[in-house]
């Protein structure tokens, strides 16, 4: 079957949650980068370049084969058959938005001058061009470590490379952590970070200022020219390092792709026995659903570096604002009929018992919230305990609305229809 070279892959259905939750966290950094820059001199943004290059080497080196594997459109490019050419271009449309938001930040460092918006063009202009080379550079060496990484592990699964190093630590009765296959992820991850961090040193280190772009085009030379290497295999290393990470991101326990695993029953302690079984039903559909306890650790980090940057009040507090409603709506497809169906849930119990139990499910982080608006309150004065318990309040309030709406769009419906 020849390759199907004219076809493109669909484009996705994003549910409204998704893309808030992917586009948000990119804007609050802009944000951040535009209150720190509007008022710097040319030379002190060239240092918060060099800070934001570095932090996206370390970026890149954990998101990197999350974002490209195991590939949810495999399925459909198995159909296709596309070239070893679409595949990389596949790719590279996978890891587009992260050249996008970290473009949308060069352009605020480099451009975000409120004081002396038209002064040091020059200087502004170079400083965003090198800024989009160490970036472009980072991105393709990180896709070049991450593609090869099946081929090598299964390398290093036949005992082909290490295999000196695992004889001798069995001579002296030690056992790796790990098997021998996950040591080229370890190894890649440590390479993309350390490179890309060493890059911006070198640069750094050189005195004249138009050549500190050099080892950056070194750099994206390089990674270039390796990916062109591999283009002729680039299907065979696809399919490889797309297998691999399918199996290492496979829960056994689950079959699911994923190491997260829903709330077990005992872990809901604390809500009543009599709306416990429904609100576990509800927490084990949306935790299959949606990686809560990595929202909220986002949302509460955010809310932490908003504080440490010194933004306006408006500011955090707008970010609370949606923190609450992202915490709450973020609920609302565990309601979908097709994961609870209503007749079940009329089985179950009545309707106004499940806006008890969905209330309970919406206050599972309210504790989370006071403590996160509790440690701003301890370590800084931009916040009263004051506002610690409305902020808390306020979240309750929202639960419960939430909890009755989303009851009142499910099960009193049914109730009004059927019975």
């Amino acid at each position: 079957m020849s390759s199907i070279s004219t076809h493109k892959i669909p484009k996705k259905y994003v549910t409204p949650a998704r893309r808030v939750m992917a586009v948000v966290p990119g804007l609050v950094l802009i944000l951040a980068l535009g209150w720190l820059s509007h008022d710097l001199s040319p030379n002190e943004r060239v240092v918060l370049l060099r800070y934001m290059a570095m932090a996206f080497a370390g970026v890149m080196a954990f998101v990197t084969p999350h974002l490209l594997f195991p590939d949810t459109d495999k399925t459909l490019i198995l159909q296709l058959n596309l070239s070893p050419r679409h595949l990389f271009l596949h790719h590279l449309v996978k890891l587009r938005p992260l050249w996008i938001f970290a473009t949308a930040a060069l352009l605020v460092i480099a451009f975000g001058d409120v004081s002396n918006p038209a002064g040091y063009v020059t200087e502004k202009l170079q400083l965003f061009g090198t800024g989009i080379i160490a970036l472009s550079a980072i991105i393709l060496y990180a896709l070049y470590r991450f593609v090869t990484i099946g081929e090598l592990s299964q390398r290093w699964n036949e005992g082909k490379i290490g295999r000196k190093m695992f004889t001798s630590m069995e001579k002296i009765g030690k056992s790796t952590p790990v098997g021998a296959g996950m040591y080229p992820t370890f190894i890649s991850t440590i390479l993309v970070t350390f490179v890309g961090m060493m890059s911006v040193v070198i640069a750094a280190a050189i005195p004249h200022p138009i050549l500190t772009i050099t080892p950056f085009v070194l750099f994206a030379g390089y990674a270039g020219l390796q990916l062109y290497h591999q283009g002729s295999h680039y299907d065979r290393l696809y399919y490889q390092s797309d297998a691999f990470y399918d199996e290492l991101f496979t829960n056994p326990s689950t079959g699911m792709r994923d190491s997260r695993e829903p709330a077990g029953y005992e872990a809901i302690y604390w809500v009543p026995q009599r709306w416990r079984p429904a609100v576990w039903s509800q927490i084990i559909q949306l935790d299959r659903k949606r990686p809560m306890g990595r929202i909220i650790a986002l949302l509460s980090f955010t809310y932490w570096l908003l504080i440490w940057l010194g933004v306006p009040e408006a500011w955090f507090s707008g970010w609370l604002v949606f923190w609450v409603f992202s915490k709450n709506m973020l609920a609302w497809p565990a309601s979908d009929s097709r994961i609870s169906p209503p007749v079940f849930h009329w089985w179950m119990m009545p309707p106004h018992d499940w806006v008890i139990a969905r209330f309970f499910m919406q206050i599972r982080w309210t504790l989370t919230l006071f403590l996160t608006i509790g440690i701003a309150a301890v370590m800084s004065g931009a916040v009263a305990w004051t506002e610690v318990f409305a902020w808390t309040l306020f979240d309750l309030v929202i639960s419960a609305g939430t909890a009755w709406m989303i009851t009142r769009s499910n099960e009193y419906v049914f109730q009004k229809k059927f019975i």
